[in-house]
């Protein structure tokens, strides 16, 4: 996805503010040396006043050897084909960004404005989609109404942002492993339609209406939603499983219940739809209550 501002480097830094760029562009030699001097001791490799030329890392023009060769973030972005660390789902955390984020914290908010304004349009295996609207965010990722101009899907994003009641894995392949559990089970769920497992990306089936929480915010509230539910139990309950039975996560569409997530874990009481989901689906929802 080509980023906007080509004045906003891979990690965010603001090449038009960088000293780099200054010199090069006032042909300041002192400048450089300063610049040389700084980047020498910042970085731990040994940077001359002359290799101090550079447009900026993500414009036509020269480079310094560290911004074109050597920085490691510069090189992952290349390595992944992107244009900046906002195209990557693996941001939020990124033990290689943080490294620079930690004395410039101010990229990340560059780079999140960078992903706001590429937000209208995102691909999956190349394949280009535009965004309608955030559908919502969950621990695992964000989730987008998009079209291709012909349908309607969703399109998750793996997102690696911190959990305090939760410990992941490899997120993606959680995702896609919960999938063909639930759906040998016979859970009603929309269909895996593709995955970009470089981008950490997921296209899937959009069953459209509102979940059962947003109609619970209604007073809505129909009594075969509660047993197609308990049908779901009795599929999930002998094959040791529960789901999120939080009602954000079904949406009834043409007389069935789906199941809109693919998350399932391991079956506890405490946390199966009696003993803890069954307490959200009245219409006074009362606030979500997490897992340890």
């Amino acid at each position: 996805m080509k980023n906007t501002n080509q004045l906003i480097g891979c990690c965010g830094l603001d090449c038009e503010k960088c000293d780099a760029r200054i010199a090069t562009l006032t042909n300041d030699n002192a400048l450089r040396e300063k610049t040389a001097a700084l980047w020498t001791k910042l970085n731990g490799v040994t940077i001359l006043p002359d290799m101090i030329n550079c447009t900026g890392c993500r414009t036509e023009g020269a480079k310094t050897p560290f911004c074109d060769q050597l920085c490691p973030v510069h090189n992952c972005v290349r390595e992944k084909k992107l244009d900046t660390c906002a195209d990557c789902g693996q941001m939020d955390g990124c033990p290689t960004l943080g490294q620079i984020a930690g004395n410039s914290p101010f990229v990340l908010d560059n780079l999140k404005q960078l992903q706001q304004n590429n937000a209208t349009a995102m691909t999956v295996n190349h394949a280009e989609y535009t965004v309608i609207r955030l559908l919502g965010k969950g621990k695992g990722g964000y989730s987008y109404l998009v079209t291709d101009g012909t349908a309607q899907y969703v399109l998750k994003q793996i997102h690696h942002e911190p959990c305090e009641y939760y410990t992941f894995g490899d997120k993606l392949q959680s995702e896609l492993r919960d999938y063909e559990t639930l759906r040998k089970l016979g859970i009603p769920m929309p269909r895996l339609l593709a995955v970009d497992a470089r981008q950490e990306r997921i296209l899937k089936e959009y069953i459209a209406g509102p979940t059962v929480a947003e109609q619970l915010q209604e007073g809505q509230m129909e009594p075969d939603w509660l047993s197609q539910v308990q049908a779901m139990c009795r599929l999930l309950y002998p094959a040791g499983l529960n789901i999120d039975y939080y009602p954000t996560n079904f949406v009834p569409h043409d007389g069935t219940l789906y199941y809109i997530d693919y998350e399932c874990n391991a079956y506890m009481q405490e946390w199966d739809f009696a003993h803890w989901g069954a307490q959200y689906w009245t219409a006074q929802t009362p606030e979500r209550t997490e897992e340890p």
